[in-house]
């Protein structure tokens, strides 16, 4: 008896350890419980590979995106916060997934991602303009130049009124490639930059990361090279106060769940990574469950509760101390979802 309760003193005294321990990267780390509600489902149906962007404090606009059929769509949504409501904005001029997409002033940009053509998805360099001001219509801009890599499936990040275009994939199927490519685009000139020379690849080729811009820097997350099961869990970052002349560094912190596919949310100095593919454990379809975020700060990683819905080719998007997650595919190939969740932290 004496001894049986002293392992029970030890077995407490090393819950309450793990409860209290720092985060880390290590694959025993306990979860944070966290908060989820279920919001109004997107009108397009059940849905994935699609682009999502916060337009205003109150508003995100989801871009295109692949229907459970596997078709390619044009459509555009608005989402109201307050009334819980979508609405149907003007079409894109073309079908498109993996749209690089991001919101400066007011004004939505699609610049580049992925098209049909000849039966297979190819990137493309064509980019758009959706200005709320001057009528419900989207405008060309100048396509991306073509000594650019015209690739969809870039994190996007903004900083000082430029959109950067990190990573990507060229293309689907054996045709399309994971490349280190770095684009910017000035929003206030609506011209492409030059990107510095250090600056102008990630350390290795990426498709299908997260990440975007916290203060001055730029992190790329996670993603993987080539095949989906060569998922990565590297964070690369790139200082933007100069420009980015010092070029790529890797980040000590490393992600606990190597993986593609996955929604990245911002809060604060916080990335919040969601579900993701190349899960090799059949019970998820391919699928990863997870939910880890990623203390810039700090350059550390901590798991939390895991997603009621395991999915991947979904997009976030966050504000008011929450991310909005919509659609997403909920097993390899087409099955997907038009259910969408707010997370709270």
């Amino acid at each position: 008896m004496k001894y049986h309760l002293i392992v029970q003193a030890l077995s407490l005294s090393l819950t309450i350890f793990d409860a209290l321990a720092s985060p880390t990267t290590s694959p025993q780390v306990s979860r944070q419980i966290s908060s989820w509600k279920t919001l109004a489902p997107i009108p397009t149906g059940p849905i994935h590979e699609h682009s999502t962007v916060l337009l205003s404090p109150t508003q995100l606009v989801t871009v295109g995106g692949v229907l459970q059929s596997g078709g390619v769509i044009n459509s555009v949504y608005l989402y109201d916060i307050p009334s819980d409501s979508w609405k149907k904005l003007a079409p894109l001029p073309v079908a498109i997934n993996h749209a690089n997409a991001a919101a400066v002033d007011g004004k939505l940009y699609v610049l580049g991602g992925m098209i049909v053509s000849g039966g297979n998805w190819v990137g493309t360099p064509r980019s758009w303009i959706y200005d709320p001001n001057v009528g419900d219509k989207w405008t060309p801009l100048d396509p991306m130049p073509a000594s650019e890599t015209a690739r969809g499936s870039a994190v996007v990040g903004v900083h000082n009124g430029t959109i950067w275009l990190v990573s990507g994939k060229t293309g689907s199927g054996t045709n399309g490639k994971s490349v280190p490519a770095v684009s910017a685009f000035d929003t206030k000139t609506k011209t492409w930059v030059v990107v510095p020379e250090k600056a102008r690849e990630i350390p290795e080729g990426r498709d299908h990361g997260g990440g975007g811009v916290v203060g001055d820097k730029f992190y790329q997350i996670g993603g993987s090279l080539g095949p989906i099961e060569n998922r990565k869990d590297t964070v690369f970052v790139l200082d933007l106060k100069d420009g980015g002349t010092k070029g790529w560094v890797t980040a000590a912190g490393k992600m606990p769940t190597p993986r593609r596919g996955f929604a990245t949310g911002q809060v604060g100095s916080v990335f919040y990574t969601f579900g993701g593919e190349g899960n090799p454990d059949l019970k998820y379809n391919g699928v990863f469950e997870e939910v880890e975020a990623y203390d810039t700060a700090a350059d550390t990683w901590r798991r939390l509760s895991p997603m009621g819905i395991p999915r991947h080719g979904s997009s976030a998007v966050s504000v008011g101390g929450k991310v909005y997650i919509p659609g997403g595919g909920t097993a390899s190939g087409m099955p997907c979802t038009d259910k969408f969740d707010v997370f709270t932290p």
